[in-house]
């Protein structure tokens, strides 16, 4: 059947067209509705034919089909992926950055649920996580840090309706696949490159430094046990947020009387800062003081002194994440865990003593 010029009332004199419907689409193309809404969805089988002249007048309408409706209609919002991340810091933005490429790159819508650097309470969170699952996409990739039971329900109750979920960065507790970026093992690195330089006095700065219950805190410490060492209180300090968070460790460090010959510090961006504010104040890096950053981004690389990093190997995270929900999405699997755990990156801020 010959392609019919559209109906006049589909378009107008400004420069724009106005969007035609489904009812024009099915006019025009000589078929129904359902039909068209099926050529769309592909829930069933037409012929090539009449599908190729329904996207065709579609064009020529300028017609688009309404995703919510397609929803309903098929319990999916295929081609729409859900990016939760809680909190989102900057590490974090670049992860979510590389996914949406990718997922973008492929055909994929890929909204981000967040509340940005905030810790939300329990009911702010469940909505959030609500919000997403409501929108049934295709899968979710989420972050469980923070995450309580409750929380879990919600995702769980999502993945037994068909969603595909993908744990990217911290453990969860529900069956689906994890790629965990393990703290523990992280820090370890870094404070065993220092113990193997010769330091023995070495601090830490890090969220919940003094909490022993912490992956980070942990590493640490088995570092340390590692040459009969324990930690010195003193040199335990709470991590603030980026470049603010290492001003405030460098106006805490710049008052003590007794220092630590090193110190691993929980991101490139604290850590830039704080060494920016040593140099200022005459502290030399490393002679006076040794540095190890624990996260591997430009900010380490391209400060005053170039730093030495345990990496967080977030780009091929976020590569794994994207190639594990795909698989989920076209055939469900046994879920999968792989543990990312960075290298060490020598660079200029740690002097040897031995």
């Amino acid at each position: 059947m010959p392609i019919r010029k559209p109906s006049p009332r589909s378009t107008n004199n400004a420069s724009t067209p106005t969007r035609g419907t489904l009812a024009d689409v099915a006019r025009e193309a000589g078929v129904t509705k359902s039909t068209v809404s099926f050529a769309f969805s592909g829930k069933r089988k037409i012929s090539e034919s009449t599908r190729e002249r329904i996207f065709a007048i579609a064009r020529e309408l300028n017609y688009q089909p309404n995703p919510h409706a397609q929803r309903l209609s098929s319990g999916t919002a295929t081609g729409v992926v859900g990016l939760i991340a809680l909190p989102l810091d900057h590490m974090a933005w670049l992860t979510m950055s590389r996914l949406n490429h990718h997922l973008a790159t492929q055909g994929y819508e890929a909204p981000l649920y967040t509340f940005g650097y905030s810790f939300p309470g329990p009911a702010h969170r469940q909505k959030l996580i609500s919000t997403a699952c409501r929108q049934q996409p295709e899968g979710i990739i989420f972050n469980s840090l923070n995450l309580q039971a409750q929380d879990y329900e919600i995702l769980e109750e999502y993945q037994q309706k068909g969603g595909a979920l993908v744990c990217l960065r911290s453990s969860s507790q529900l069956s689906c696949d994890q790629i965990v970026f393990d703290r523990n093992e992280n820090t370890y690195l870094a404070a065993n490159h220092l113990l193997r330089a010769g330091h023995r006095k070495i601090g830490l700065c890090t969220f919940g430094a003094a909490d022993p219950n912490t992956p980070r805190h942990k590493g640490f410490e088995r570092a340390l046990a590692e040459y009969n060492l324990k930690s010195n209180p003193e040199w335990l300090f709470e991590a603030g947020l980026d470049e603010e968070g290492g001003a405030a460790l460098a106006a805490v460090f710049l008052k003590l009387k007794k220092r630590p010959s090193a110190i691993c510090i929980v991101n490139d961006m604290q850590a830039a800062t704080f060494v920016h504010k040593l140099l200022r104040a005459g502290v030399r890096i490393p002679e006076d003081l040794s540095v190890v950053s624990l996260d591997g981004m430009p900010a380490a690389q391209h400060g005053m002194v170039p730093l030495t990093v345990v990496t967080q190997p977030w780009q091929d995270m976020a590569d794994t994440a994207v190639q594990f929900l795909q698989q989920q999405m076209k055939e469900t699997k046994t879920p999968r865990k792989i543990v990312f755990t960075g290298e060490i990156i020598e660079r200029d801020s740690v002097l040897k003593l031995n």
